[in-house]
């Protein structure tokens, strides 16, 4: 018996063909089919008396799409499939107009509900934020006990997307920021005033650090106005205390600052002549032709340039012990001694945030740097001992 071979076949969609020239394999729907055979990779498509066929370019040789492997086969049937697929539902959609319609008119549905949807959070957002301006910007009062009540009721309501929750989280803030506006407009926080924003920090939302931040920046920029002539009036010091009472900022955060206030203002009742100190009260030993008028534990530093200190310095301990400040003189006793005298003195200056005395001097390109508990006190008492000092060597 013969053995014969039937010329094409099909197996699902996809069908097998054979001749002379060898096999050749295709895959499709009616009116679409992306085939490879013998002469090469083509696309037919087509249907009612209209038919499209082309080659398509091989990208190789025969030897390099031999090494492709299992990793280029399964790309090259997928690649068939989605041509195959598109073609299909472009000739499908072209013989159904209907559904284009329809899809057209669900999409158009979808945007205006979204539109809708869209519009009605920007609606509700805009109430809230006209109801917290009315509450506790507008109003001259604290906010009453129904009024909090109402705004929880509407906070309930809120959207919880996370971009409307960023914008209402903004809101707040900004709102937060013109109460504190309103209040420091006169310069003074009244019991009503402190009312309202302790009220405020309560309904809105403001995380804790952000709230100690924007009191400690208030206080900051009084406080920084207040001593920039290093001197403290008294209704400065008041406007400063009022602010610490009326924001409610514990007094830990500002402790540094309220010290170098209070020092300040002992500085400020400086005056000569001074009080010289009993020898017997002495910790170190001085020069019987000299009077002691201060001492206190101090420290000698070396200043060396830093990329990491925000100051661009960086100070190390070179003598550590007691200072004391004389009628012609300043030293520091610890292991060995730093001696400063008078006629060696070319310039003080303080620098409050590091608590440094920086004293340039005559003999040296070098300044001597003292740091001590009152650097400001400390300062201004050997200013005004240095010109005692020039005044009498010149008379």
């Amino acid at each position: 018996m013969g053995l014969y071979l039937r010329k094409g076949f099909r197996a699902g969609p996809v069908r097998f063909n054979l001749s002379k020239s060898g096999l050749g394999i295709s895959a499709g729907v009616k009116g679409a089919r992306f085939g490879v055979g013998p002469s090469g990779t083509y696309v037919h498509a087509g249907r009612q008396g209209l038919y499209y066929r082309q080659y398509l370019p091989s990208g190789g040789s025969r030897t390099s799409q031999s090494n492709a492997g299992p990793e280029g086969l399964v790309k090259f049937v997928l690649a068939v499939f989605a041509i195959v697929f598109g073609v299909w539902l472009l000739l499908w959609l072209t013989e159904n107009p209907v559904v284009i319609v329809v899809g057209i008119m669900v999409a158009l549905g979808l945007l205006a509900v979204r539109w809708l949807v869209r519009f009605q959070r920007k609606k509700f957002v805009s109430e809230y934020n006209k109801s917290l301006d009315s509450i506790f910007v507008m109003s001259k009062s604290p906010p009453s006990v129904s009024a909090l009540a109402s705004l929880s009721q509407l906070q309930m309501k809120l959207p919880k997307s996370e971009n409307i929750m960023r914008e209402i989280e903004q809101i707040e803030t900004d709102v937060y920021q013109a109460i504190l506006d309103k209040v420091l407009d006169d310069g003074f926080i009244t019991e009503d005033e402190s009312s309202t924003i302790c009220a405020a920090e309560q309904a809105l939302r403001i995380s804790p650090e952000l709230r100690s931040k924007t009191k400690k920046d208030i206080f900051s920029a009084a406080y920084l106005e207040a001593i920039q002539d290093r001197e403290i009036t008294k209704d400065e010091l008041d406007t400063l205390s009022n602010l610490i009472s009326g924001l409610g900022i514990p007094q830990n955060e500002v402790q540094h600052e309220l010290k170098i206030v209070h020092e300040i203002i002992d500085t400020q009742e400086l005056s000569l002549p001074l009080e010289p100190i009993p020898f017997d009260k002495l910790a170190v030993r001085t020069q019987k032709n000299e009077k002691a008028y201060y001492q206190c534990s101090a420290r000698v530093l070396k200043r060396k340039k830093s990329k990491t200190s925000l100051s661009g310095y960086e100070y190390t301990v070179q003598r550590d012990g007691t200072m004391v400040v004389t009628d012609n003189r300043i030293f520091v006793v610890g292991e060995g001694t730093t001696n400063i005298r008078y006629t060696d003195i070319a310039d003080l200056d303080v620098d409050i945030d590091e608590g440094i005395i920086e004293i340039s001097k005559t003999t040296s390109s070098q300044p001597v740097f003292l740091k001590t508990d009152a650097p400001i006190y400390t300062a201004r008492l050997i200013d005004l001992l240095l010109g005692n000092y020039l005044v009498e060597r010149s008379a």
